[in-house]
């Protein structure tokens, strides 16, 4: 089955539209309808195609931007099976929280639509109302569920947060993975995650200011923030969480790279490869990355430290290993004093290393 593409309406699309059944009416009214989706900032309509055919149009609304709130409609093709629908529904919440940052989204689903029902709750979707005589029908009206998802019960992707003494260890990923992991002391903002600051708003993490807040006991993972959160997020949030306890040395996760060149990958991987508790030079790490060449080695120590500073899963990936070859502690991207709250963390306990794979 071929991936879903998402992308917003255009007048093109109006014969398309007709003949799948998607609109009704001349074509002029077609591409009326098509221009009054795309005036104002209140919504936008939006087509799903797999191999380049048609299977939904989606009319999103925004009934309050600043609350970060999207409303969805979906209106699916006779030919669009379950399975297509659901990708198209998955699809849409992808589009919703991962890159237009809504913390929270909505459907309307009436008594008599069964299969969206079954197809929304599959993806994640909890009924929070029942909303009297909201659907008119021919004859009369029809009571319908309010389903919602939160960005923090987003399935599919999504965020622990983990406290330790200096600050907040946050946990990204999928069921089968995670691709980050980022430090941050307390007080500080999340400005460049728009999805992982929602995520803790959601959960009451922020202060105010929008500044992540100190450890109270409102970090803890419970059972049923355990329930939302991907397989692999929650279990490399519940091994952090004991590795700051000084109950574990190691990490048995699945580790997705999304992002980096080959030889970024390749420095992350021997970072993987430095015991708990012990520390190498960046020329160590270079010599290892060109086989034991010195020349070679000494031309990429420099770009050594730079991938190291670029490492996207601190702690489980333990660039904070690395240190200067006079024993100097230099450069991390979380603060030296967190670099050295580390280091001081693993020379005082005595667990047993555990191993990290690679997705």
């Amino acid at each position: 089955m071929g991936s879903i593409e998402l992308r917003r309406i255009h007048i093109r699309d109006s014969a398309a539209l007709r003949s799948r059944g998607l609109m009704e009416g001349t074509l002029s009214l077609i591409e009326d309808d098509i221009r009054s989706f795309g005036q104002g900032s209140s919504g936008e309509a939006m087509i799903a195609l797999k191999n380049e055919e048609v299977y939904a149009l989606v009319k999103l609304f925004r009934p309050d931007r600043r609350m970060c709130r999207a409303h969805l409609e979906f209106v699916f093709t006779k030919d669009a099976n379950a399975d297509t629908q659901s990708a198209i529904v998955d699809r849409m919440l992808e589009y919703c929280f991962l890159e237009e940052f809504y913390h929270k989204v909505t459907v309307i689903c009436d008594s008599g639509n069964e299969g969206l029902e079954r197809i929304i709750t599959g993806a994640g979707f909890v009924q929070e109302a029942v909303l009297r005589d909201e659907v008119r029908k021919k004859t009369g009206f029809s009571d319908s569920g309010l389903f919602s998802m939160l960005s923090y019960e987003y399935p599919t992707y999504n965020v622990c947060f983990v406290p330790f003494e200096r600050g907040v260890a946050m946990v990204g990923g999928g069921k089968d993975y995670i691709d980050k992991v980022r430090l941050f002391h307390y007080g500080q903002k999340i400005e460049d995650d728009k999805f992982a600051e929602n995520v803790a708003g959601g959960l009451g993490l922020l202060e105010e200011s929008g500044a992540l807040a100190r450890n109270d006991g409102r970090y803890s993972i419970d059972e049923e923030q355990l329930e939302y959160l991907p397989e692999e997020v929650g279990k490399a949030g519940m091994q952090l969480s004991e590795y700051f306890e000084s109950s574990r040395a190691g990490f048995d996760v699945n580790i997705r790279f999304s992002q980096g060149t080959d030889f970024q990958r390749e420095v992350w991987k021997a970072l993987c490869g430095i015991p708990y508790g012990a520390t190498v030079s960046y020329e160590d790490i270079a010599m290892k990355v060109t086989g034991g060449d010195k020349a070679k080695a000494r031309k990429i120590t420099r770009a050594v430290g730079s991938a190291c500073g670029d490492n996207p899963v601190a702690v489980i990936v333990p660039c904070h290993r690395v240190i200067g070859k006079d024993g100097s502690i230099v450069g991390y991207s979380a603060g030296i004093d967190i670099k050295d709250y580390l280091l001081l963390h693993e020379s005082f306990t005595a667990v047993t290393p555990l191993g990290v794979k690679e997705a």
